[in-house]
């Protein structure tokens, strides 16, 4: 009796213990990871724009080789879905709820467990680096009280992490076993460039703002030159000074060329870039692609022993503004030379 009377206080101390644990857990979790990939955006987004392109390197596949898959939906679209049987991985489907072209795409997760049915909310975003492209896998959702008290005995970025990690990895060998563009692809050709004065707006921020920065400031800067009573000359430019892979942060100008002296206002200077040598890239297409000309550029400086100064130039003769087809697009990039 003594022995049952001793279990007795055994269970309800585990009972009480698991009841606190769900009362005091965690109510959410998230866990993500990261890799740079050396490869431009439109390289890697199929690698991750669809399930079933991202079950490819998904390590939670590779968990039980007998595991049975039924996809539904046009894949790659909204409402597209998976779902999946296996001893080892337990029986869930997963439903594509959002996708955005060349930036992210996020599904929802459904996991039917002894203990219920447990949801989560999975995204994979892509946004340019230096080096390439930077891909962040995460998921995060709410803990219900079973998840409380799981999240409170064992943790997720230990449990979890090195899975994401491993399927990250996966998908930089399979990207970068893509073609990697060729520095004979595109025409380089050295030349002067003459210096300039602009009007700028200048700032340093997030890779990702550039678009934004960009389409906001360059109209207010054109205005501005019309009220300065200023010759606008060229086209207008973005100008880089850094660009900074760890922050993910570049310091640029949204620029218009100008002749003869203006007093900026509010918000804007005058920059002045000075003649130098120069090597010149006329690029042809969509902006998602010119990561490439810039990776082409920098192995033609190294392979010919040159040296780059700050800062790069880009002119943008033909874009989104006047013409609709992305192919017709036209950008000149400078880099200049000591």
């Amino acid at each position: 009796m003594k022995i049952l009377k001793y279990l007795l206080y055994v269970i309800l101390a585990l009972v009480v213990i698991v009841v606190i644990l769900g009362l005091v857990g965690p109510k959410t979790y998230q866990l993500e990871r990261s890799v740079v990939i050396a490869r431009t955006p439109d390289v890697v987004w199929p690698h991750i724009s669809s399930i079933r392109r991202t079950n490819e390197w998904s390590p939670f596949l590779k968990m039980d080789s007998t595991m049975v898959l039924e996809y539904k939906g046009n894949d790659g679209e909204v409402g597209s879905s998976s779902s999946w049987v296996s001893k080892e991985a337990g029986k869930g489907e997963q439903t594509l709820v959002a996708v955005d072209p060349m930036k992210s795409s996020d599904v929802h997760l459904k996991f039917f467990t002894p203990f219920g049915e447990m949801e989560s909310n999975g995204y994979l975003r892509l946004e340019p680096d230096p080096a390439g492209s930077k891909v962040t896998w995460g998921f995060k959702g709410e803990n219900k009280f079973i998840g409380r008290v799981m999240s409170s005995l064992s943790s997720m970025e230990k449990s979890v992490g090195p899975a994401f990690e491993t399927g990250l990895a996966d998908l930089k060998a399979m990207a970068e076993a893509d073609p990697k563009p060729a520095a004979s692809n595109y025409q380089i050709t050295p030349g002067q460039y003459p210096g300039g004065k602009y009007l700028a707006v200048h700032k340093t921020l997030p890779m990702s703002g550039i678009s934004d920065f960009y389409m906001k400031n360059v109209p207010l800067l054109i205005e501005a030159v019309k009220k300065g009573k200023v010759e606008m000359t060229g086209v207008p430019s973005g100008i880089y000074y850094t660009w900074d892979e760890k922050k993910m942060e570049t310091d640029m100008a949204a620029a218009v060329g100008i002749k003869g002296d203006m007093k900026a206002p509010s918000g804007m200077e005058v920059i002045s870039v000075p003649a130098s040598k120069s090597l010149i890239l006329e690029f042809k297409g969509g902006y998602s692609k010119m990561g490439d000309a810039h990776m082409a550029m920098d192995a033609h400086i190294k392979d010919n022993k040159m040296e780059a100064t700050t800062p790069v130039l880009e002119e943008y003769y033909v874009g989104p503004g006047t013409e609709p087809d992305s192919t017709k697009w036209m950008t000149r990039i400078i880099y200049l030379i000591k």
